[in-house]
């Protein structure tokens, strides 16, 4: 009975009930629930600025450890202090280090200076220079670390008088162990004083009450030392864990952190508990309370006052269009709703009005469409079948692979561009994805399935850059583009894709890089001959006039004599330099690769005739017509054997060969080395990597070394590159452009 006289109120009461009801749920929902998020927001960073205080903390006492040890080592490594102690002259490392003590103490609060002597005995204490000869093994452990690992040992550690931050250093003597030195400065108040006035945070450092004990006890504390109960002490202590709290303390509300304190060795040695007042945020968030209730009152009024208002203006409305529509379901086809507003009402109007025109209209389409159905069914199909053709006659045609992929990742179509790129038919990439996999460079294989099998998975676009390997073994770069084509649920269906050949692209940013490399290179170089040349000039020149004032038997004559072979020297690799930067211009005209590389391998041959070296070639048979400077790219090839013939000690073979490469054609130099690291071949191109006949002496005659090879080699578009192999096996490859 009470459910039908529900349904039987009005709509105004029926609008205003529920959306009232509402209003008051949802206001109240939203105070609560930013209240608690609020409260829990201060709650979280509170804890966040605590442990980030207790990480600080450790990081100071790292600090502190590392400035120490670092001292220690400066002092252990300096010869006049390690020859005054391995001597144990007191009075002679007071003479020499407690000046610097002195400035260390003032500086950076260093209060501990103390030499030892094995096993733990004090030496010297620069800080107290009269009190020494205890023995300290017992309590004093960084300084048995020390002289058992013969390193330095840094960080915190208990002593006779407290904590203690230390780094000690074993000192040598001519290879002999004579003690140890160690620094360091007090882990007491001052240093919680410090961290306290940079962080503004409160500290107390807790030790056991007794060895092996579960009650805490303040050591250092910047304020009245704040208790810590026993359960968060053990759970630190004993457990290492770090751990949050809030609590009453003095009549105030405080949040604090109590983490482990380790010594030098990661045993955990005492706790220490971050403390701040959390009053001030408190009272913020009581506040923020009830203005957010007072908002929400105010707000649920204002929302009564306006639902009432608009359920009686709109209930009114309503009721005339109810019964307007009641005329046309009732067979008034030619009624209309008389439209007084654009407000929804009169939308909903217009749209009954026009509904009534759309069915007449459709009435009479109907009947056009069943008397030419079949016209228009042909019309249709003739214009699908033009239109499939145009589309598949330009997919064909466009210069780019592509494809069409299933969910379960079977390819169903491939273009004929893919054999442009790739040198491979269509139908031999068909068919379920991993023989397409097998063209995906090595390096680039995992990331481009695992990208590519993320994005079957989620229905999402896919987009990749990366190698793949042609069918007669060049690289080509790609870039691979594909959006999913999803049904009316999401659901994948396929994936319609295209890829780019990006090969000249990637080719031209490489030269653009090299290029710009070799211009600063120039312009550094010929600022540096230029300042050179002057001085060196001058001190050949004063050096030769002196020599001409010597007699022969004069013993100075001797020692101008080398000043005079070491400027020849420095003039000749002056002159290297100079035609490092001095431009290489290139005369091109049809060359046969074959004829130019057997010339080079004769001059070699000839040149290295009476040394255990041979060259070994191996040309191709089919002949390669190149726009080439002859003879510049003749002295390249001369320059590289050469080169090989001083890495290898002058004495193997070295096999030079010629070849193709898709458009290009390959020059291919290797032999052994007796050793090559990896940054020696990084470093391949760099000048004054092995030392050159001019360099001891040997007449000049025109200078090309490595570097100027590879600058030649791009001037003719070319790229020269350098591997390392097995056995130190190292192969130089140059590719140049065939003639077109």
């Amino acid at each position: 009975m009470s459910l039908n006289r529900l349904h039987d109120i009005s709509l105004k009461w029926k609008l205003l009930i529920p959306f009232l009801s509402l209003a008051f749920v949802g206001a109240t929902a939203l105070f609560v629930v930013s209240y608690r998020f609020q409260a829990d927001l201060i709650h979280l960073n509170e804890e966040k600025r605590l442990r980030n205080s207790y990480h600080y903390f450790l990081d100071l006492i790292r600090a502190k450890g590392d400035l120490a040890l670092s001292l220690a080592y400066t002092v252990a490594q300096s010869p006049v202090v390690a020859e005054a102690f391995a001597k144990r002259d007191r009075n002679r490392l007071i003479a020499l280090l407690h000046p610097t003590y002195m400035q260390l103490h003032e500086k950076f609060g260093i209060k501990q200076f103390h030499f030892h002597v094995p096993p733990a005995t004090s030496f010297l204490r620069l800080h107290l220079p009269g009190q020494y000869g205890e023995d300290m093994q017992v309590y004093r452990h960084t300084i048995n670390v020390a002289r058992e690992t013969g390193e330095g040992v840094g960080g915190l550690e208990w002593g006779v008088t407290g904590f203690g931050v230390r780094g000690v250093v074993p000192v040598f003597f001519q290879g002999e162990q004579v003690g140890t030195v160690g620094l360091g400065e007090s882990f007491e108040e001052p240093l919680l004083d410090e961290f306290k006035a940079s962080y503004g945070v409160d500290l107390t450092l807790y030790v056991p009450e007794k060895p092996g004990g579960h009650e805490p006890m303040g050591f250092a504390s910047t304020m009245n030392y704040a208790p810590l109960s026993p359960e968060l002490f053990i759970k630190s202590f004993h457990s290492g864990a770090v751990v949050f709290d809030t609590a009453k303390w003095e009549g105030r509300d405080v949040a604090f952190v109590a983490g482990p304190v380790r010594d030098f060795s990661s045993k955990i040695v005492a706790v220490v508990g971050i403390h701040v007042d959390r009053g001030s945020t408190l009272a913020l968030l009581k506040r923020y309370g009830s203005i957010a209730i007072a908002i929400g009152l105010i707000g649920l009024a204002l929302s009564m006052s306006f639902v009432w208002f608009i359920s009686v203006v709109f209930t009114k409305r309503i009721a005339k269009v109810v019964t307007a529509a009641q005329d046309i379901a009732g067979g008034q086809r030619d009624a209309r709703i008389t439209v007084k507003s654009a407000d929804e009402l009169g939308i909903m109007a217009r749209a009954i009005n026009d509904m009534l025109v759309s069915l007449e209209e459709s009435r009479k389409k109907i009947k056009d469409y069943a008397e030419n159905l079949e016209q228009m069914v042909e019309h249709r199909t003739k214009a699908l079948e033009e239109s499939e053709k145009t589309y598949r006659t330009l997919v064909e045609h466009v210069p780019v692979i592509v494809y069409l992929v299933m969910p379960d990742r079977t390819a169903i179509f491939l273009n004929r561009f893919v054999e442009e790129i790739l040198g491979v038919e269509p139908q031999d990439l068909s068919g379920h994805h991993e023989a397409w996999a097998e063209h995906i460079h090595p390096p680039d294989r995992t990331r481009v399935l695992a990208q590519f099998d993320e994005c079957l998975e989620q229905g999402r676009e896919f987009h990749a850059e990366y190698r793949m390997t042609h069918k007669a073994g060049h690289t080509v770069y790609v870039v691979d583009h594909a959006v999913p084509v999803l049904d009316d649920k999401n659901g994948l269906i396929r994936m319609d894709g295209v890829i780019l050949d990006v090969t000249a692209r990637k080719e031209l940013q490489e030269r653009i890089v090299q290029t710009e490399e070799l211009e600063t290179l120039s312009e550094v170089s010929a600022r540096l001959a230029h300042e050179i040349r002057n001085p060196l000039t001058s001190i050949g020149g004063l050096t030769r006039r002196l020599l001409k004032s010597f007699e022969a038997s004069d013993p100075r004559r001797r020692k101008g004599e080398l000043i005079v072979q070491e400027v020849k020297k420095l003039e000749r690799i002056l002159k290297m330099m100079t035609a490092y930067i001095e431009p290489k211009s290139i005369r091109l005209r049809s060359c046969d690769l074959n004829r130019v590389v057997e010339r080079a391998i004769q001059d070699i041959r000839a040149e290295f005739h009476d040394k255990d070296f041979s060259v070994k070639s191996c040309l191709d048979k089919n002949p390669h017509k190149l726009k080439l400077d002859c003879q510049l790219f003749e002295k390249v090839l001369i320059n590289l054997m050469e080169n090989a013939f001083y890495r290898m000690r002058q004495e193997g073979e070295i096999e030079v060969a010629t070849g193709r490469n898709g458009a290009y054609a390959t020059v291919t130099l290797a032999y052994e080395v007796p050793y090559i690291s990896d940054d020696d071949i990084e470093h391949f191109f760099y000048p004054f990597v092995i030392d050159y006949p001019f360099e001891r002496g040997v007449p000049d005659r025109d200078i090309m070394d490595v570097p100027i090879c590879s600058v030649v080699i791009h001037k003719h578009g070319g790229i020269i590159n350098v591997n390392k192999e097995k056995d130190n096996r190292v192969v130089i490859t140059i590719s140049l452009p065939l003639e077109q």
